[in-house]
């Protein structure tokens, strides 16, 4: 399980810069309706995890995570974000292999950011006041991301240790 976790940061740590920026404050701009209801629709699974955990071992890094200029471009939104992963061929080779679009794992990887920093914020009384009410992760994805925090938080504390 250690592992499966430590490949998953790993292939998410792709997507966790662009994800996390989408997730707080800058995508009150960049996200249109549709990709908020995208993100609150999606549901958080073993199955999804297994998938994206498997082309984590596999994928590749994307050009944009060294240029800044094409990094906020990937940014502006869902369909940049995917676009960005789909044309780098490493990654999606890894993604189709493992049946998973590029959109799902971009979507996914905002996802998994979102119940973390929600998560975190509901924890801490000060904080639990600037959550977006509109913006709460579904109660599934919340239990879903509770069930496995520990394991989660582990595997980011030694990910930030290499």
């Amino acid at each position: 399980m250690k592992s499966r976790i430590k490949r998953l940061l790993k292939f998410a740590s792709v997507f966790v810069l662009p994800a996390m920026m989408l997730a707080t404050a800058l995508p009150a701009r960049a996200l249109t309706a549709a990709d908020q209801k995208e993100i609150q629709s999606f549901t958080l699974t073993d199955d999804f995890l297994k998938r994206f955990e498997a082309a984590a071992a596999e994928g590749g890094a994307r050009p944009e995570e060294n240029d800044p200029k094409k990094a906020a471009a990937m940014l502006s939104s869902i369909d940049a974000m995917s676009a960005s992963i789909a044309k780098t061929p490493a990654s999606k080779a890894a993604l189709d292999r493992h049946g998973l679009t590029a959109r799902q794992a971009a979507v996914g990887a905002i996802v998994l950011m979102r119940v973390q920093m929600t998560d975190q914020m509901l924890a801490d009384p000060k904080q639990a006041r600037y959550v977006d009410k509109a913006k709460i992760p579904s109660a599934a994805n919340m239990a879903f991301y509770r069930a496995h925090k520990a394991e989660i938080e582990k595997a980011f504390q030694r990910s930030n240790e290499e």
